[in-house]
């Protein structure tokens, strides 16, 4: 049984480590820091180093993106220049992720003061289609230099090859290339070289660069976009995952899932039919939740009906061969829902459910033995954030939706949401 009190602690069961982060646009020194409040982490946006106080992360904006290669090697070496370093934990060059400005020339600029050990350069940010993929930085698969970015009339894209970017500005030092492939067949070897280029098309890609480049202890300058700060802090301030259920038979939910699935999160389906036939049992199904939800993956169990519209045909099949009514079916199915949702809950830690359809939530609620909720905030537009009251999951953070509810993109945004620390 947990309490508000034990919920609250474990948000904050972390060491707290301090970041700097060097940007050259203020909307990319934003969405960055955000990654850091996003785990309670204390973080401020200034336009000089006269403002680093060293007590708290901090986001320094250069504003230097749409200036000449000269002047902002000039600005940001002067505004690097009289940084203590050693107040920092971590130290992130953030870039743009379609590689505009001047990303190489300040990146070379950084590294002269802060002397790192290792520069890890990974600038793919998957979940909005930014990837790199033997060498070439892609937008929705298409390499920059063949996207319209290349006559952006401020900071046109002049060079897509991240490994011949740096080499250009790292003169004497060999730039090593990590390949897809070794990322993902356990191959990272960060020696031979001091500067490393990484490919990466997902999240998980980046998150193996970065723990094999932790493991090595070296003073190491990070550059990259948001998504370098979001999966590093994932690793160095682990947040536990959310778990949703659904059983709403709504097309718009269908569309909610089947956007989160390409998300990387993960589905675990409860087929109704088959437990009323008894091909199945709800303790395999909670099983392969609880499974995913410890290797730290948002998860989502789903009636089958949900995810598709032959799946609901079967179902209906089944419960008339039972006899049942289609009300009497769908009751069957909330309460299946219910009954795994308690049983996932007592084996896995999270840090948030996702509830849609209103039946739903309430079948979870019974369950729980929930007096109420305290209302927290409104995440989008009639989809709020709440705390329970009562029963034996006091304090947890519940997002509900109604079943017609939301853009695509409403379930993985709530999941997302639920990982957030209080502020």
């Amino acid at each position: 049984m947990y309490s508000l009190t034990s919920y609250l602690y474990y948000e904050q069961l972390f060491v707290m480590e301090k970041y700097l982060i060097i940007a050259d646009d203020f909307t990319g020194a934003n969405d960055t820091g955000v990654q850091l409040r996003r785990r309670g982490i204390p973080v401020s946006v200034v336009f000089s180093f006269a403002l680093i106080t060293g007590e708290e992360s901090c986001v320094l904006d250069t504003e230097s993106r749409g200036i000449s290669a000269e002047a902002a090697c000039g600005k940001v070496e002067a505004e690097v220049k009289n940084i203590d370093f050693g107040q920092f934990n971590h130290v992130i060059k953030k870039i743009d992720s379609t590689l505009r400005g001047n990303v190489g020339s300040e990146t070379k600029v950084l590294d002269n003061k802060f002397r790192a050990e290792l520069v890890i350069f990974a600038p793919a940010l998957p979940d909005l289609g930014r990837t790199t993929v033997n060498r070439i930085q892609r937008l929705n698969g298409k390499p920059l230099l063949q996207t319209e970015l290349i006559q952006d009339p401020k900071t046109p894209v002049k060079e897509d090859n991240i490994q011949k970017l740096l080499t250009a500005y790292f003169l004497g030092e060999n730039i090593f290339h990590i390949e897809i492939d070794a990322i993902r067949n356990g191959r990272i070897n960060f020696e031979g070289s001091r500067v490393f280029t990484c490919d990466a098309e997902t999240n998980v890609d980046l998150q193996k660069i970065i723990s094999a480049a932790l493991a090595t202890k070296k003073r190491t300058l990070w550059v990259g976009t948001a998504a370098i700060a979001d999966n590093l802090l994932s690793i160095k301030q682990p947040i536990p995952p959310a778990l949703g259920m659904a059983a709403s038979l709504s097309s718009v939910t269908r569309r909610q899932v089947q956007y989160a699935e390409k998300q990387g999160v993960a589905l675990v389906k409860a087929a109704p039919y088959d437990i009323l036939e008894q091909n199945a049992c709800i303790e395999d199904i909670a099983a392969k939740a609880v499974s995913f939800l410890q290797e730290g993956r948002d998860t989502i169990v789903l009636s089958s009906s949900t995810y598709s519209v032959e799946e609901y045909e079967k179902a209906e099949s089944a419960a008339k061969w039972a006899g049942f009514s289609r009300e009497q079916m769908s009751a069957f199915t909330e309460k299946t829902m219910g009954c795994l949702s308690m049983l996932i809950l007592k084996k896995a830690r999270i840090s948030g459910l996702f509830l849609a359809g209103g039946d739903t939530a309430m079948a979870f609620f019974e369950k729980a033995g929930a007096k109420g909720s305290s209302i927290v905030t409104e995440i989008a537009l009639g989809i709020p954030l709440m705390r329970l009251r009562g029963g034996v999951h006091e304090g947890l953070k519940v997002v509900t939706k109604a079943g017609a509810f939301g853009n695509e993109d409403a379930i993985f945004y709530a999941l997302r949401k639920l990982r957030e620390a209080d502020a």
